[in-house]
């Protein structure tokens, strides 16, 4: 087993500045979101899966957030309530240390032992990294939606997108799927 410096742990509230930056040097981007900006701890709290919020914090520094990984619900209709879109995103200080891997197996782990039996994310075709690490964790691309929508922003402005439709099919154990 290889020694990691960095520990796993669910989301503090405290945690949240930390975490709204990293969303937002993703945004800069350009790759990671339709969005434009960070949303508020309430906007957050209350779109996520709150159970599914983890943190990758460095161990020398317990205090430094790494990267974090979420579950939302991808409908509230009930046919879909085992189907979540995850959302990862790693700091600069994170990439390549197997911080993404790391998350992403957390909330796969959390996923199978709480009746979640498919998990979504919606990657731009650009962020090649993103794809990669999905697929290395069988994540499997099943379509593009095209011309999703403009972007507002910066050198896209009116620009359509694509995306990317990459999914896990989870194993459930029996007792997560009769609840």
């Amino acid at each position: 087993m290889v020694e990691r410096d960095f520990t796993i742990r669910p989301i503090r509230e405290g945690d949240f500045p930390q975490v709204r930056d990293i969303y937002e040097l993703g945004l800069e981007t350009g790759h990671a979101s339709y969005e434009t900006s960070g949303p508020t701890w309430d906007q957050f709290s209350q779109s996520k899966i709150m159970d599914t919020v983890m943190v990758a914090v460095e161990n020398n520094d317990p205090d430094f957030i790494l990267g974090w990984v979420s579950a939302a619900p991808i409908s509230s209709r009930q046919v879909f309530h085992g189907v979540v879109e995850d959302s990862i995103y790693i700091h600069p200080q994170g990439q390549g240390r197997g911080i993404g891997g790391a998350l992403l197996d957390a909330l796969i782990t959390y996923c199978e032992s709480n009746g979640i039996w498919s998990i979504h994310s919606w990657i731009f075709p650009e962020n090649l990294g993103s794809a990669k690490l999905h697929e290395s964790k069988g994540f499997v691309k099943v379509g593009t939606m095209h011309q999703m929508a403009r972007m507002p922003y910066g050198e896209m402005e009116g620009q359509w997108r694509d995306c990317d439709l990459w999914e896990r099919l989870l194993s459930v154990p029996e007792q997560a799927q009769s609840s």
